[in-house]
């Protein structure tokens, strides 16, 4: 189990301030797990037998796909409140202190502390990755929903890209739920050690 150390700072970034990002967080989530089970008839013969309606969940799963893509965008705008700028700014800067953060990270595959305001470098990679997979993901699955449009090498090339994009933003998705998990029974851990925060809390 990798330790997961906080900064000063870090840990309140993890409750999302602000009611309408927590809200287009969890839209997105929504719409890529949905997508995600919608794939499952399309890909698996035992659940396809099983589910039946392939056409409904093919459309489901484009439509679900490009619901994710534009509530995570729009995360990063005021849509989803104050500070639209500040939360770019967070996942695209990179400093120094960034790239000393990662190689400790690297040496010992424990979370150091971060002590700057904002995700860490590595949630800040994480997010760059998430945003690219998700827009490999979107092109590459509406050149595979109107394929009829398109040459056979595009078509060859959007299906090997989408298979690629789909495993890496998974592997990504299931590492941010088990580090989120984590550090919530380490804070409810470290809240039950010290009565006086848990004081405060309520």
């Amino acid at each position: 189990m990798p330790r997961l150390a906080e900064g000063p700072h870090e840990s309140g970034w993890f409750r999302l301030p602000g009611r309408r990002l927590a809200l287009f967080h969890h839209l997105t989530a929504a719409f890529f797990f949905l997508c995600l089970a919608t794939s499952l008839p399309m890909f698996v013969p035992v659940v396809a037998a099983w589910a039946g309606h392939r056409e409904l969940y093919r459309e489901t799963h484009v439509i679900t796909g490009l619901l994710a893509l534009v509530v995570g965008a729009a995360s990063l705008t005021r849509l989803a409140g104050p500070g639209a700028r500040e939360r770019r700014a967070a996942i695209t800067a990179w400093t120094g202190t960034d790239a000393a953060w990662m190689r400790q990270w690297r040496r010992s595959l424990a979370r150091p502390a971060f002590p700057q305001p904002g995700p860490n470098p590595g949630q800040r990679v994480a997010a760059s990755a998430m945003a690219a997979s998700m827009v490999a993901l979107a092109a590459s699955g509406l050149v595979l929903r109107f394929f009829s449009v398109f040459p056979l090498w595009m078509r060859t090339g959007a299906s090997l890209v989408h298979n690629l994009f789909f495993y890496l933003l998974t592997a990504i998705v299931l590492v941010h739920i088990a580090y989120a998990l984590i550090t919530f029974v380490q804070s409810a851990r470290a809240t039950e050690a010290d009565p006086q925060q848990a004081e405060q809390g309520l």
